[in-house]
């Protein structure tokens, strides 16, 4: 029998017990939790490590397209963008359903993992973890390792000349968790993705002024009367925060809404990931380490459906390490990386980075996968329209895309139940 460590028990750690429990008379899991309950990003004000999650925050995705597949969310609940609180309760429902539980170490987390001997490419592994309640740490070996520690654990803390001069606060928005703080305060917001504007739009009814930076020539809709748009930071000066097209602003805070960087720090120096301007290198299917492949990664992609993506992934580790389909050859593997880093990257003329950005190109990899493993992609057509209109509509307003509301109506099909008017133009 074959023992598997997972590290990490949110949203895609279970997803990883879930498909390998299908195979459990063959494989022995075992997961490794720091807090003391699953739910990952979604546990709010977690007292055992450091969340991005806040108080009014809610799912960027609208649920039709989010869940697990085969387990919807309760029929009664209507709203589509849900608050945090009913994502980790769902979350919690699928755990017990499945009996998930039984699989996790909850208040342990692991320091290091190691190669301890390879055997005709056949590799076995040690994985040194601590208790946290009681101190005493251990060492599991195993035949493969699924990291499943998501991407928001290590903050992108971007440098700017000056910065050391400026008078005001800089926050980082993992650190953020209600608009109190910002009650009359002049706010220069730096980055245009999620993180930023959803908290422009959680504070602007309290700021004073705020300032919207970034570079992104998608983000275009129109601001509140007390926001505007600005250019990327050149320097600061003091509280003179002056941006590269020369306008020049005074503000109390700085705002990073800069995102996070992958952090493996707990694998050994043989079997780190070589990580290039964010991009994850060398991996097969953006998920599978082509120099260890019984090392996997699940969640890596950025700006895709995430529990979708964790399912048709940890079915596809599992599917391998339970060798129910064969592994592919180190040439076969390393042509899909090159194939995919040429389709996500050098034929768009975009950075290293965006090798993890699948927002148009993930159904495309779900069906490869897919037909990999022989599993099915559930609602594939329909999730791939509502996923385009609610991308749409964000761009087109993102103060109000998350009062939409729709329903599920078949594998192709969903019904705008409401949408603000401003999307039926």
């Amino acid at each position: 029998m074959k023992e598997v460590v997972i590290i990490g028990a949110g949203p895609s750690g279970l997803a990883a017990i879930r498909s390998l429990s299908q195979y459990k008379d063959e494989v022995k899991i075992t997961a490794y939790e720091v807090s003391d309950r699953v739910g990952g990003v979604w546990v709010n004000r977690d007292p055992y490590k450091n969340s991005p999650m806040y108080d009014n925050l809610r799912a960027n995705f609208p649920k039709e397209i989010i869940g697990y597949p085969g387990f919807p969310f309760p029929a009664d609940i209507k709203e589509s963008y849900l608050p945090h609180r009913m994502i980790l309760e769902y979350i919690e429902s699928f755990a017990k359903h499945f009996q998930l539980y039984q699989c996790i170490q909850f208040r342990h987390t692991v320091l290091n993992v190691d190669i301890i001997s390879s055997v005709k490419g056949k590799e076995r592994w040690n994985v040194m973890v601590r208790d946290e309640e009681t101190g005493a740490i251990t060492n599991k070996k195993c035949d493969a390792v699924i990291v499943a520690t998501g991407h928001e654990s290590k903050m992108y803390i971007p440098e700017f000349d000056g910065k050391q001069t400026y008078t005001g606060e800089i926050i980082h928005s993992r650190y953020y968790q209600n608009p109190s703080h910002y009650v009359g305060k002049t706010v220069v917001i730096v980055g245009a993705g999620f993180s930023g504007l959803d908290i422009l739009v959680d504070i602007h009814t309290v700021a004073k002024k705020i300032y919207v930076s970034h570079h992104d020539d998608h983000i275009t809709a129109p601001l509140c009367e007390n926001a505007e748009y600005v250019k990327d930071i050149a320097k600061i000066n003091g509280n003179d925060i002056i941006f590269i097209d020369g306008k020049v602003v005074q503000a109390d805070i700085i705002f990073l809404g800069t995102g996070y960087r992958y952090d493996f720090s707990f694998l050994s120096e043989k079997c780190h990931p070589v990580i290039k301007e964010d991009h994850v290198t060398n991996i097969y299917r953006m998920m599978v380490d082509i120099a260890h492949p019984s090392l996997y990664y699940i969640g890596l992609n950025k700006l895709g459906s995430p529990i979708r993506e964790f399912c048709v992934q940890a079915d596809l580790a599992a599917a391998l390490i339970a060798e129910k389909i064969p592994t592919p050859s180190r040439e076969e593997m390393e042509k899909d990386y090159q194939d995919t880093y040429k389709k996500n990257v050098t034929d768009l003329g975009l950075k290293p980075k965006n090798f993890h950005v699948v927002s148009y190109t993930q159904w495309d990899y779900y069906d490869t996968v897919c037909k990999q493993t022989g599993q099915q992609q559930p609602d594939s057509i329909m999730a791939k329209k509502l996923y385009n209109r609610f991308l749409g509509n964000f761009y087109k307003d993102f103060f109000q895309f998350k009062r939409g509301i729709y329903k599920r109506l078949d594998a192709e099909n969903f019904e705008v139940v409401y949408e603000p008017e401003v999307f039926s133009t």
